[in-house]
């Protein structure tokens, strides 16, 4: 074959495989496409579980080292033991060791069964307090607002407490000694005014990490003012979980 006939045949040749060369790397882009949406990004947010109950048990243990934010100086180590479920209710036994000189002190505190505190040892509650605990089923962008009075003897003395709470991520905590949690971070703001006027006004920040794995708070920072005037800031962050050993 020669002349015309063969050029035109060459010519369609040539046509027939770039086509296939252009389908090719289109094929090849789309796959690469498809392979790059299917690995998870790096930066993609946590999926937060569903919380809707808090299955702890007597003998349950947290440990976290308090720190002054202020000074930098680590103050002292307290566990929680978990002694006693009832009436709707958490018995849990303090100890608090400080770091360097001073001897361990110990205490009883009650919480609801959302870890709000009822009785610290001196004030008293009929409500529980947010700053410690959750609003169940436990949710990011849920809120909730709590009013209490806060009573205590010796001397005799009511505060009038107004808290509001928002759940406002769902985040990984690590620490420097190693452990990593996944936890719901609830901020909560409270206006603290003694009963009968008298006195000066105080508020709380407080923001805590609650981590479904332990069942409580991981890490917690409180900010205190007096008069809109700083007057302490804590960070507690837990060092050490053990559940009730079961033989």
């Amino acid at each position: 074959m020669s002349g015309a006939p063969a050029r035109r045949m060459g010519q369609r040749r040539g046509a027939l495989q770039r086509r296939a060369f252009c389908a090719a790397l289109c094929l090849l882009a789309t796959a690469g496409r498809a392979a790059g949406e299917a690995e998870p990004r790096p930066d993609a947010p946590k999926i937060a579980p569903v919380v809707d109950s808090i299955p702890v048990k007597p003998g349950d243990r947290w440990s976290y080292r308090w720190v002054d934010d202020i000074t930098g100086e680590a103050k002292f180590y307290q566990t929680y033991t978990l002694t006693e479920i009832k009436d709707g209710a958490f018995s849990v036994a303090i100890t608090a060791t400080p770091i360097g000189q001073g001897q361990p002190t110990s205490g009883l505190h009650v919480y609801d069964e959302s870890w709000g505190l009822l009785d610290d040892g001196v004030w008293t509650r009929k409500v529980g307090d947010p700053v410690t605990g959750v609003r169940l089923p436990l949710k990011v962008g849920a809120t909730w607002d709590t009013h209490f009075t806060a009573s205590r003897k010796n001397p005799d003395r009511d505060s009038t407490i107004d808290a509001t709470s928002v759940v406002t991520a769902y985040e990984e905590v690590s620490f420097r000694f190693g452990l990593t949690y996944d936890a719901f971070k609830i901020e909560t703001n409270e206006i603290i005014a003694p009963s009968g006027g008298g006195g000066p006004s105080a508020t709380l920040k407080v923001t805590l990490w609650y981590a479904p794995a332990v069942n409580r708070y991981v890490k917690r920072v409180v900010e205190a003012r007096t008069n809109d005037r700083l007057q302490s800031r804590i960070i507690e962050s837990l060092t050490e979980y053990k559940r009730r050993h079961e033989d």
